[in-house]
């Protein structure tokens, strides 16, 4: 029987993984720049600093590279002030379970302050027991601490808490540690959803269905 869940934020309830992966050329419209094709492709196999020196070097802008660091950084910070959505049918899902009684945590890899922004804006903050930030807590999602954590704030072991993780290498790790896990579609995970779907005790395409796979874990 599930007695808690645990949520990561992008890619999983929040559609937001694509601004990272366009950021840089968002950053460029604004200066009116067109990026040329497979620019944001490569930038997003970089680093924050190397993306910014590349695109600098490569248009020739003379803005330091710590201030477009920072514009870029504005450039995510304003998506989830005022762009990013909830995945299909999770408001309803978040709902059911808390009006079953079942406790809820959020564990992510991005930023408190955004993300914490982003779910007042969408009326669900407060459905959270508690939201765990890595690197508040010195980790990654490589290691099963910051879901041990989640799991003790929602007062179950982890056998009877259920994650929902849409990253192949966190799957792996839940998994690792002894949680139900299941898996959730993104585009930015598109070429391991086979593996994912091998690892998760169950993979959905959206929320609509979630709380019926909840009721057999």
């Amino acid at each position: 029987m599930i007695s808690g869940v645990i949520f990561d934020v992008d890619g999983t309830l929040l559609d937001s993984m694509a601004i990272w992966h366009d950021v840089s050329d968002r950053y460029l419209l604004r200066r009116g720049i067109e990026a040329p094709p497979g620019l944001s492709d490569l930038v997003f196999t970089m680093t924050l600093p190397e993306g910014c020196r590349y695109i600098k070097d490569l248009f020739s802008l003379p803005d330091p590279a710590e201030q477009m660091e920072e514009d870029i950084l504005s450039e995510i910070r304003d998506f989830y002030y005022n762009e990013a959505e909830l995945k299909p049918g999770a408001r309803e899902f978040l709902t059911a379970l808390r009006d079953s009684g079942i406790p809820l945590a959020v564990a992510t890899a991005g930023v408190r302050q955004t993300h914490e922004a982003a779910l007042a804006r969408l009326g669900i903050l407060d459905l959270f027991r508690e939201i765990f930030v890595c690197s508040e807590l010195s980790t990654s999602k490589r290691e099963p601490e910051i879901y041990l954590r989640a799991a003790r704030s929602l007062g179950a072991a982890p056998e009877h808490i259920c994650i929902f993780e849409d990253a192949l290498y966190a799957v792996r790790t839940a998994k690792a540690a002894g949680f139900r896990v299941i898996g959730v579609a993104d585009d930015a995970e598109a070429g391991g959803r086979d593996e994912i779907k091998n690892t998760a005790d169950a993979f959905i395409n959206d929320f609509y269905g979630a709380h019926d796979i909840i009721k057999r874990l």
